[in-house]
């Protein structure tokens, strides 16, 4: 009978047989190597909630901003309620000051004081924090005469406005005005106006007829003639006022040839024979016609 066979076994250590493989030093390895190759998962989840929480603190401060002046009212209301609450008393700095101060940066030439302080009067009651300046701000720019207005605050209790008023050079129609820019605003006028130049013509005709104005009055400057008026019709013929002189009609076609005109008759001398013209129709292909005053209407002018 033949003697059963041992099993032999390998050692990584002696290599002799019946001793126990050792795999601790292999698992460390494998371990060591593992945790170089990816991050743990408890790092990339503190990387997202540092992440998660300055997004909220972003977004946090842009509404404190977008909404600081109703925090500031919420902020009065608990304060006032704190006796109602029965909570101990505490001396705590008071947040939203009233407004002391209300400081204008730039002088005003056609708003008053009073138009000023009665519109700022409503919104300086809900105190330095609770004041909606862009509010303020519109309501300005509201007023005919307030081109543009700014509004800001100055810690702790004062308001600093600016207003940039607007600046009329010619009166529009009946009862506007126009700017530099050929803009028109229609403000309660203040009686300086009446000695501006008057313009007239069809809406939306405001540039045109101001550069057209400026033309025709350095035309006049040359005869020393004061231009005081320029209106386009709807059909587009125009028609000039002289201050103290005669009214020209220029009509719609080559209008700047046809002053032109004039005014090279005024010079070769004729200037005499049309000291008393009423009125100069310049709409002819070659010349003008003249109306004078005569001595009756004279006569009823002096009634």
């Amino acid at each position: 009978m033949s003697e059963p066979r041992s099993r032999s076994t390998f050692s990584a250590y002696t290599g002799a047989p019946d001793v126990p493989m050792d795999f601790a030093p292999v698992r460390a390895e494998a371990r060591h190597a593992a945790s170089d190759a990816q991050p743990p998962e408890r790092s990339r989840g503190g990387l997202r909630l540092l992440l998660l929480a300055l997004i909220l603190a972003g977004a946090g401060g842009v509404a404190i901003h977008q909404y600081r002046g109703v925090a500031a009212d919420y902020l009065a209301l608990w304060s006032d309620r704190l006796p109602v609450m029965n909570l101990p008393e505490i001396n705590r700095p008071v947040i939203n000051r009233a407004i002391n101060t209300v400081r204008l940066d730039s002088p005003l030439h056609r708003l008053t004081g009073q138009e000023v302080r009665t519109l700022l009067a409503k919104y300086t009651e809900s105190g330095f924090l609770g004041v909606d300046v862009q509010d303020l701000r519109d309501e300005l720019e509201l007023n005919p005469w307030v081109a543009h207005a700014t509004v800001r605050r100055v810690w702790p209790d004062v308001l600093v406005v600016s207003i940039r008023e607007q600046e009329p050079v010619a009166r529009w129609g009946d009862a506007s005005l126009l700017n530099a820019a050929g803009d028109v605003f229609s403000p309660p006028l203040r009686g300086p106006e009446s000695a501006l130049p008057a313009l007239a013509g069809p809406e939306g005709a405001e540039a045109l007829v101001m550069s057209q104005y400026d033309l025709f009055a350095e035309a006049l400057l040359s005869l020393d003639m004061t231009l005081a008026s320029v209106s386009l019709s709807q059909r587009g013929s125009w028609t000039l006022e002289v201050q103290d002189g005669p009214v020209l009609r220029l009509g719609r076609d080559d209008v700047e040839e046809r002053l032109d005109r004039l005014v090279s008759v005024y010079r070769s001398g004729l200037q005499d024979h049309l000291a008393d013209a009423r009125t100069i129709d310049l709409r002819y292909g070659n010349g003008f016609s003249v109306s004078k005053n005569t001595v009756a209407t004279d006569a009823v002018a002096r009634r």
